[in-house]
């Protein structure tokens, strides 16, 4: 399917992340190979209870979130349709609810393959047995592939190698059939041993893509003072550094979780964000960190989303900006930056607006390495 110079970015099915993927341009889709998480549906966690309001508990709410998605699950092809089309796309259903991975997979490449999609799903050697069968049902079914997604402790046990032949065999798989994803999570030093890692694979040439994931963003911004500040991009210059060495004996892809934090956290019921805006650079993040929307600082009224074409203003006013022209989020950030605007957008449009940029930012790194 694709060699190193292709980037696969882990991206959470929701609205910012399904419309920033949407915004890409036919070239740049073709670059890349989203590995979409599928999540569970928030419901509204207060409820009437006669006259009062009240907090519906933890059963209430998981209940309301399965029948949601039960209610949902149909309309997820054609949501991958609108925004990505009909290229390759890994999906992924470890952040659902167990009682709906299974059903879910089927129904999902049934009507994706009705859509003309090409689905692959993603199994881990530690997925239960029923969903690793459903997967490969639907690939000996579909001939879309299986990915199968491995993580550090997968690594760390002594029988990996011998677990990874089972999972052939007891599939009737070949390693052409198969994407490998070594998913390290939260970017380290471990990261700079990649080649290590990717050495254990047995027959590392044989297998239909290989790529490595890790994430350097931070879980949030609560420990940054409103400002501007630089985080290195470590997953993607640990990457970019080992893929120009002679040490790997297969060089991989490259993924990683945008402008997220790759362990996945739901904001809290309530939570009160801050004016900010994530933005790519093409060694560093730049975080443009405003007050929280709502509430009073040191006894004045916070000037909520009236920040945001402040800071947008800032932002392009860097060296570190790279044009309206550049992308979709550019443009969005570069027409919100006339402060003169009665437009401020909100988190969704301008976490959009950075996912999007962060996509087009490194499509072109990737692709243009020599």
């Amino acid at each position: 399917m694709f060699n190193y110079k292709h980037y696969i970015p882990i991206l959470r099915w929701k609205a910012a992340e399904k419309e920033a993927l949407g915004k890409l341009g036919k070239e740049e889709k073709e670059l890349i190979t989203p590995l979409i998480e599928l999540i569970m549906p928030q419901p509204e966690y207060m409820v009437k209870d006669g006259e009062d309001t009240r907090i519906k508990s933890p059963e209430e709410l998981l209940n309301e979130s399965i029948e949601m998605f039960k209610s949902k699950v149909k309309e997820i092809p054609n949501e991958i349709a609108k925004f990505w089309g009909i290229a390759p796309a890994f999906v992924d259903l470890s952040l659902i609810d167990f009682s709906l991975r299974i059903d879910g997979v089927g129904r999902i490449m049934e009507l994706g393959e009705e859509l003309k999609l090409c689905l692959v799903p993603v199994v881990g050697l530690s997925s239960i047995p029923e969903l690793k069968k459903i997967s490969n049902v639907c690939n000996k079914k579909y001939k879309h592939g299986l990915c199968l997604r491995l993580f550090r402790n997968d690594f760390e046990k002594a029988s990996f190698q011998d677990n990874i032949k089972d999972f052939l065999t007891e599939y009737e798989l070949s390693e052409d059939d198969v994407d490998i994803v070594i998913d390290f999570q939260i970017t380290d030093s471990k990261c700079l041993e990649m080649g290590n890692y990717v050495g254990k694979l047995p027959d590392i040439s044989r297998w239909r893509t290989l790529t490595v994931v890790s994430g350097t963003f931070p879980k949030d911004l609560s420990q940054l003072s409103p400002d501007m500040h630089f985080i290195d991009r470590s997953d993607f210059i640990y990457w970019v550094n080992q893929v120009n060495s002679d040490g790997l004996s297969r060089k991989p892809a490259f993924g990683d979780y945008t402008i997220q934090h790759p362990i996945f956290i739901e904001p809290a019921p309530g939570a009160n964000p801050s004016a900010s805006i994530r933005y790519t650079t093409n060694d560093k993040w730049l975080i443009m960190r405003g007050l929280a929307l709502r509430g009073e600082i040191k006894g004045i009224k916070s000037p909520g989303h009236a920040q945001y074409p402040l800071l947008a203003r800032l932002l392009t006013e860097q060296k570190e900006f790279f044009g309206a022209d550049f992308s979709y989020g550019d443009g969005y950030i570069s027409e919100m930056a006339n402060i003169d605007t009665k437009k401020t957008g909100n988190p969704r449009t301008w976490l959009r607006a950075g996912i999007n940029h962060h996509l087009a930012c490194t499509i072109s790194q990737v692709s243009s390495l020599s």
